[in-house]
C-alpha cells in the first residue's frame, strides 16, 4: 500500500477531491489538471470545449477514442436489412467513440456514450478557463475502453431487427480527455445544446 500526498504536482496546494473514485481533478488554486493512479499524482492535459452557449454551471469531463468498430458477426431474430445496412454504415470507418467520465451509473454512460457515437459532435478547442468548475473524473482511460463495449451493445441492441447475438472487436487509440460545458439539471448534467 502506498500513501499519496494529495497536492498539486505544480503549486503543491492540497487537492480536495469530492469523490474516492476520482480519478483526474483540477486544481483549486493553478487550475493543472491532475491525474491520480496507483503509482502517484501527475500533470495531464484536459481539452476544454468551446462553449456555444452564453451560460453554463461547469466543464464535465468525457473520454474521446479515436476508432473503428469492426463487426465479425451480427445474427438476429429478424430480416430487417436496413437495419443491417444501417450498422454496416455506422461502423464500417472510423470515428470517434466517446465514453462521459463523470459519476454517471453505467446505463446512463451507454446511452449517452452512444448517442454521441451516432452523431459525432465535433469539439472546438478553446484555452483553459481561469478558475472553470471541472467535475472530477472518476473512469479511467482503460475503463473508458471496456465501457465503449457496452456502448456498441447499447447501439447495435437499440435497432429494430431483434438482435440476438453480436460480435466485435474495437480498434482505438489513446483517448483524449476532453471538458465539455454543462448545465445543472437537478441531480443531474445537461451537455450543452448540439451534444446531448
Amino acid at each position: 500500500m502506498k500513501l499519496l500526498a494529495l497536492r498539486c504536482p505544480t503549486c503543491a496546494q492540497p487537492l480536495k477531491p469530492q469523490n474516492p473514485e476520482v480519478v483526474v481533478l483540477r486544481c483549486a488554486g493553478c487550475g493543472t489538471a491532475v491525474s491520480i493512479t496507483d503509482t502517484g499524482l501527475a500533470s495531464t492535459t484536459i481539452h476544454f470545449a468551446a462553449a456555444t452557449v452564453e451560460n453554463f454551471d461547469a466543464w464535465v469531463p468525457l473520454w474521446l477514442f479515436n476508432g473503428r468498430v469492426n463487426i465479425t458477426s451480427r445474427q438476429t431474430q429478424g430480416r430487417n436489412k436496413q437495419a443491417e445496412q444501417d450498422a454496416q454504415q455506422l461502423w464500417g470507418y472510423p470515428r470517434n467513440l466517446y465514453v462521459p467520465a463523470w459519476d454517471l451509473p453505467t446505463q446512463v454512460v451507454c446511452q449517452l456514450g452512444g448517442d454521441m457515437v451516432q452523431r459525432q459532435p465535433q469539439f472546438q478547442s478553446t484555452a483553459p478557463p481561469n478558475q472553470a468548475t471541472l467535475v472530477e473524473a472518476v473512469i479511467t482511460p482503460e475503463d473508458a475502453l471496456k465501457l465503449l463495449e457496452f456502448v456498441v451493445f447499447n447501439v447495435e441492441a437499440g435497432r429494430k431487427d431483434w438482435l440476438k447475438e453480436l460480435h466485435f472487436t474495437i480498434e482505438a487509440g489513446t483517448p483524449q480527455l476532453w471538458a465539455i460545458p454543462a448545465q445543472r439539471a437537478g441531480s443531474e448534467w445537461r451537455l450543452q445544446p448540439g451534444l446531448q
